[in-house]
């Protein structure tokens, strides 16, 4: 069986996953669609258009990048897969997943968020839905992560459409 409803690919390379897959499968398809449609917002902008803030919050599509790479690296890389990745923010600096340095260009930005999904997609595959990683709080379960980042993602994905929009006129969905 595909993973994917049988309509050709969008222009960003995304497609809906099939209405028959297995709860794991679907939520994973999900949040591959999310993530390639944040990708696609900040795709071909300069450093200066990703870095751009037009709204009072001081969110940019770069920002959301990195949020979203964090994120990723947190729940899926640290809290279930055991593993200790540095995190961007500490309690003397909260949004510092959301602030870009100077070395942080488009291609830097998007190449780590990739490669957080990717190390993402390794431990999704090596766990069941009900494997728990431990974090301040209790446990958590891979079900419980994977519906958090899709939530968290579609979320920015949905301001990123607007500052990209805000940016350079582009439209889509």
């Amino acid at each position: 069986m595909s993973l994917h409803v049988p309509v050709a690919l969008d222009t960003e390379g995304r497609r809906i996953p099939a209405h028959q897959l297995g709860e794991k499968d679907m939520l994973r398809g999900f949040l591959e669609f999310a993530r390639t449609t944040v990708i696609a917002k900040a795709a071909g902008l300069e450093e200066k258009d990703l870095g751009r803030a037009h709204v009072a919050s001081g969110i940019s599509l770069g920002g959301i990048l990195k949020h979203l790479a964090t994120g990723e690296n947190h729940w899926f890389a640290n809290v279930l897969g055991g593993l200790e990745l540095p995190m961007p923010f500490s309690e003397d600096d909260p949004d510092g997943d959301w602030r870009l340095e100077a070395d942080e260009g488009p291609d830097r930005l998007i190449a780590a968020y990739r490669a957080a999904c990717d190390t993402s997609d390794e431990i999704i595959a090596s766990l069941d839905l009900d494997s728990t990683g431990a974090q301040v709080g209790g446990d958590y379960s891979l079900r419980w992560a994977l519906c958090h980042q899709l939530a968290e993602t579609n979320r920015h994905a949905g301001h990123a459409d607007l500052l990209r929009e805000m940016t350079d006129g582009s439209r889509g969905w």
